[in-house]
């Protein structure tokens, strides 16, 4: 029972080590506009590209992600430093379900798991751990996705929340996104010139 407040406290109250803060470079490819997000990671660069009109806004603690036209529909990444990599054992998969509902939306009703999946997506092999849930506000259903990539140094949380009737489409395009995701080192000759 204490090992849920001590992991919530963690994740909740630690500085991510990402800044999320989004550089957004639009591009065209057939015909169509796409936007690529990047940000920092350390001395690293990440980007992801969003789903097609898809629009972003962030800061340095998380990117929020939003589909064109559905204002309940939204995707949340954020990121927790860890020491060491983290296993999705049968104890840690209990506390992130009651971490997942905990973190539903304030007077939120009939919460309900649906879904529990390893490995939905795999970040330059680090392993993940997908729950899918549903949960009743503003007078309809809503499902959201949590998906914990558990990193050597971190862990990334990847949240996407939409009305029940739009979710599996919008969810769908969301974690598109996520496998474009891209860790990029600097250059050694950026490196170089740094130190001198």
């Amino acid at each position: 029972m204490f090992l849920l407040p001590a992991v919530l406290a963690v994740i909740t109250t630690a500085n991510a080590a990402i800044d999320f803060t989004p550089t957004v470079n639009r591009y065209q490819s057939e015909g169509a506009e796409y936007s690529s997000v990047s940000f920092k990671d350390d001395k690293r660069s990440v980007s992801i590209v969003l789903p097609r009109l898809w629009s972003c806004r962030g800061d340095s603690s998380r990117l929020q992600v939003a589909p064109p036209d559905q204002n309940f529909a939204e995707g949340v990444l954020q990121s927790a430093p860890t020491k060491g990599v983290l296993q999705f054992d049968e104890a840690a998969v209990k506390a992130l379900e009651q971490q997942v509902l905990a973190g539903l939306p304030a007077g939120s009703q009939g919460a309900t798991v649906v879904s529990r999946q390893e490995n939905i997506i795999l970040l330059y092999q680090n392993l993940s751990y997908q729950f899918v849930v549903s949960y009743q506000a503003l007078g309809q259903i809503f499902y959201r996705s949590v998906i914990f990539v558990n990193c050597p140094d971190q862990q990334l949380v990847f949240r996407f929340s939409a009305p029940k009737a739009v979710f599996d489409n919008l969810n769908r395009s969301f974690r598109q996104s996520l496998y474009s995701w891209t860790w990029a080192e600097p250059s050694k000759t950026a490196a170089i010139a740094q130190s001198n």
